[in-house]
């Protein structure tokens, strides 16, 4: 908090549930620069963050996309939709979708979900990146 406050992302002025101010909180917090646990707010580990809003033809009201640990993040191309990660994990073991399209998964989250709870598990992740890198 001691960061975000630091460099404008906190307003110093709100109160908290001691009675006080987060800037009158955070007065005596000093930064231990000798950790790698936390970024400084100036030197982010990622411009974004783990997740990110999503606006287009696939979202015109927006949605959340998990983008934790990929290296781009502008897409293009066909969209492969399914009705929940069973589907998309049953086309991804079966390899019936080609290189370049946009796997979707629907009626996952707060809504459909709940909350999406065994998206991108490890074998369905594993399993598109062995693919994509025997594609290449």
């Amino acid at each position: 908090m001691k960061t975000l406050l630091d460099h404008g992302f906190l307003h110093g002025d709100c109160l908290t549930v001691t009675g006080r101010t987060i800037a009158e909180n955070m007065k005596t917090v000093k930064w231990n620069p000798d950790q790698d646990v936390v970024y400084p707010a100036d030197k982010p580990l990622s411009p974004t963050g783990g997740v990110v809003g999503l606006r287009g033809n696939l979202a015109p009201e927006g949605a959340i996309v998990k983008v934790a640990g990929m290296a781009g993040l502008r897409f293009s191309g066909p969209a492969r939709c399914f009705d929940g990660e069973e589907a998309c994990f049953e086309a991804v073991k079966n390899r019936t979708y080609r290189e370049g399209d946009v796997l979707v998964i629907r009626y996952e989250g707060p809504k459909g979900g709940p909350a999406c709870v065994k998206c991108c598990r490890p074998p369905l992740r594993s399993t598109v990146r062995a693919w994509a890198a025997r594609s290449r």
